[in-house]
């Protein structure tokens, strides 16, 4: 619905937005006949096909076109789609890629052609998304249905539909972009029918070999991607999909020592660590590491300029290295019109190695997988109810999945503050390993750093909810229904039961007096309903109510053997209502919808700490309209408000937050305080930190049938405070883009022009949901100042 497609490049197809329906997307040829209206296109995205008009949810449809016009090879993380979404925020920039998008202030979980994309969680730890292998994406707000399961606590989803074969012809195309701050992208993408048209393939490859705007950052990464499909017969068909990507990459962490100053005249607070405390604040000079509760002390010097460029990531050896591997069937056996069953059965696999950073935080995983399979009846019906005439659109099935994870992760030493930004970094001035003896006096045998096995100079703690090895078995039965009750009336229902068998200990390496184990099984009911109302042919109203119980996670997804019974058992509530308008001959669509989510969220916690359960409530309202006057124009704009509290006064450990610091470089300086003591906040309610109450977007589209086209697009959020004290605050963000092409059915010319106004904007370690929000007084990113990207692609 935000973009169209055109004839400008005929490598394009339309996909179906299928979840739950099988995933068969044949090529359709563009042709000169008026497009569906935004209101009146179909979607399976929650269900039965329906159109957009009619589903009870807001849908966000992202079409190929869509992410070519946003950013041509350019996509990194789910963060760079936030223009075409208004409920979209973007929350994970500093120090860190978007697996997952965050929707209305929360992660929303990732699905790839209806199977939930396992190794991944809270959306800033997993496997990075590889757009070049998506057809197009739908964007869902609101609880996830019954068929793919609640896993976290997500307000929506989102459904990666795969690139799928070319059953008419040969198709092909290749592209090559480059773009200041030495950015280097390619992309092959070919496909077509073999075996007399009963069988097609689509290859995609797509590599970069990048630099970036910050210091010591880069990109360099080698996706591949097949898929294969067949039709033996009219009513049987198989789907699969594979790729295999691998990525060494090193992030943006950004600028330590953030205050006002920093965020508005790019004045760093400079000072050099003299020595750090230990257990009763005792001062030791030189470099070592602090215990929680203490902190490092600085001889602090004046403020004095910075580049923005700088990232605190810029260290000798700093990086991430991983691989993964992704392997997906689909068979679907149409036993009648009203009749067919559909198996999905994905696999998945990653390995991940983030070598030492400043801040002596990383994590190693030497190979997690994952094995999922559903096998579902989808069936329709038709009865009569006196003078009210039911039908039903039945999907219900068994759902199965078996995990093993094995995640080693260093949280005793998170401290970015120490450093002083205006001299190089060096390795020599990393904090040393806390030994037994030490974690001993501090009193918390846990902040003991152990060497990984196999890998000497990466350590690991315990006992910290990130540190696992687990292996989960899931056999979940599900059922929903959608009633349409006469003329006006429709009913949305479905059910789950989610049992899991989970056994976790600490991984191998990990001394005997040191491991912790449980074993666990675990029943988590989910329902959910949605109500709809059409008085008019061009109204829709609708009410969603969702009960889910989920389970706290590990970095990538796993179980860990400190987590309790009640880390299984985390109830999130969801109330949401809407009215959607199609105006103007289908030309123009509105949609309105308040929500309320009252859920949990994860919390930083030290090795040994306890991870309090505490609740936490998402409240606001959205507003968004597509106007379509004809083929060549389309006008898109959104704006949404969120509030969002942490109740610590219900928290079970009777404690407020704990933060890494909780004041600015500019107060410790001025009252020599220490940096990075590890502060618990007293018990309250506070409001979300790092976290923007107003989102807006806006898209302007022009495409001519001459093969020009110009598009602008803006995204704008609120300010926000970065901790709890509420003092230092990161002004309003926005950056307006423009994208121009023109081409023709061989070739195709686009140059993309970031933020034309050069505009400062800042983003925090961690916002609102996030973990990392605890870490916002260590670190802070500016967005990318004026930027410019061209490709040249060809079709053949």
């Amino acid at each position: 619905m935000l973009d169209k497609l055109t004839a400008q490049n005929p490598a394009a197809s339309s996909s179906s937005s299928a979840v739950n329906e099988p995933i068969m997307l044949p090529t359709v040829e563009v042709t000169e006949e008026a497009l569906p209206g935004p209101a009146s296109s179909s979607t399976t995205a929650y269900g039965p096909e329906l159109s957009v008009l009619e589903t009870p949810r807001q849908i966000t449809q992202i079409s190929r076109q869509a992410l070519d016009t946003l950013s041509p090879g350019n996509l990194m993380g789910y963060d760079d789609l936030a223009p075409l979404v208004p409920s979209m925020t973007t929350m994970a920039p500093a120090g860190d890629y978007s697996v997952e998008p965050f929707i209305r202030g929360l992660p929303a979980t990732t699905f790839r052609n209806g199977m939930l994309v396992g190794l991944e969680s809270y959306g800033t730890s997993g496997v990075l998304p590889n757009f070049y292998a998506y057809e197009n994406i739908d964007i869902v707000q609101g609880p996830v249905p019954a068929v793919f399961g609640a896993r976290e606590m997500a307000a929506g989803y989102a459904n990666q539909i795969t690139k799928q074969p070319y059953f008419d012809r040969f198709r092909g195309a290749a592209q090559y972009s480059v773009g200041m701050y030495d950015q280097n992208r390619w992309n092959v993408d070919i496909g077509g029918p073999f075996a007399g048209g009963k069988a097609a393939y689509r290859f995609d490859y797509a590599g970069q070999y990048s630099g970036s705007y910050y210091e010591g950052a880069y990109m360099h990464s080698q996706a591949f991607y097949l898929a294969l499909s067949a039709r033996p017969t009219e009513n049987y068909s198989i789907d699969s999909n594979f790729e295999f990507d691998t990525l060494g990459f090193n992030l943006p962490l950004g600028i330590n020592r953030p205050d006002q100053a920093l965020i508005d005249s790019g004045l760093y607070q400079s000072g050099n660590m003299i020595g750090w405390l230990g257990p009763n604040g005792q001062f030791h000079p030189g470099i070592g590491t602090s215990v929680p509760g203490e902190g490092y002390i600085i001889q602090w010097g004046p403020q004095v300029p910075i580049s923005l460029r700088s990232n605190l990531a810029n260290l000798a050896g700093s990086g991430n290295r991983s691989t993964y591997g992704v392997a997906q069937l689909i068979q679907t056996l149409k036993l009648s019109d009203e009749l067919q069953l559909v198996n999905n059965s994905m696999y998945e696999y990653v390995t991940l190695l983030q070598n030492p950073l400043a801040n002596s935080n990383w994590t190693y995983t030497p190979g997690d997988w994952l094995v999922e399979n559903r096998l579902e009846a989808i069936a329709k019906t038709n009865t009569e109810l006196g003078k009210i005439s039911l039908s039903h659109a039945l999907d219900g099935g068994l759902f199965f999945m078996f995990g093993s994870n094995t995640d080693y992760t260093e949280t005793s030493r998170i401290a970015d503050n120490f450093w002083n930004m205006t001299k190089p970094l060096s390795r020599a001035d990393l904090l040393p390993p806390l030994t037994l003896a030490e974690a001993l006096r501090a009193q918390n045998i846990y902040l003991t750093d152990i060497p990984v096995p196999g890998i000497p100079y990466i350590t690991y703690n315990t006992n910290n909810f990130a540190t696992a090895k687990d292996q989960f078995f899931q056999i979940s039965p599900f059922v929903q229904d959608y009633v349409q009750l006469g003329k006006h009336w429709s009913l949305l229902f479905g059910a789950r039961l989610q049992w899991y068998m989970i056994g976790a200990t600490d991984p191998p390496g990990t001394p005997p007096a040191l491991m912790l184990q449980s074993y666990y099984s675990v029943l988590e009911p989910q329902v959910n309903a949605s109500l709809s109302y059409k008085p008019y042919p061009w109204m829709n109203a609708y009410f969603t109510y969702a009960n889910a119980q989920t389970a706290a996670m590990d970095v990538l997804g796993g179980f860990c053997p400190e987590f309790t019974s009640r880390y299984y058992h985390l109830t999130n509530i969801e109330y949401e209502a809407g009215v959607k308008w199609n105006l103007i001959h289908d030309k123009l669509f509105v949609t309105t919808e308040g929500f309320f989510y009252s859920t949990f969220f994860p919390v930083t916690v030290l090795p040994g700490g306890f991870t309090p359960i505490t609740p936490a409530d998402v409240i606001g309202a959205e507003i968004a309209a597509t106007y379509q006057p004809n083929r060549d124009w389309s006008f898109n704009c959104g704006f949404d408000y969120l509030t969002g509290e942490e109740f610590w006064t219900q928290s079970s450990a009777q404690t407020g937050p704990t933060v890494i610091q909780n004041y600015s470089a500019a107060v410790a300086a001025a009252y020599n305080l220490p940096v990075d003591p590890y502060i618990t906040l007293p018990t309250g309610i506070y409001p979300f930190i790092g976290f923007p109450h107003e989102h807006g977007t806006a898209m302007i589209s022009y495409h001519s049938d001459r093969g020009f086209g110009i598009n602008f697009w803006l995204w704008i959020q609120s300010g926000m405070f970065l901790s709890y004290d509420y003092a230092t605050r990161i002004p309003v963000d926005y950056t307006l883009n423009t994208s121009l092409f023109y081409g023709t059915n061989r070739w195709k010319i686009q140059v993309q022009l970031y933020n034309i106004t050069d505009n400062h904007y800042w983003f925090p370690t961690g916002t609102g949901f996030q973990g990392d929000r605890v870490y916002n007084y260590d670190k802070v990113l500016i967005g990318l100042p004026f930027w410019v990207m061209g490709t040249f692609s060809v079709f053949f």
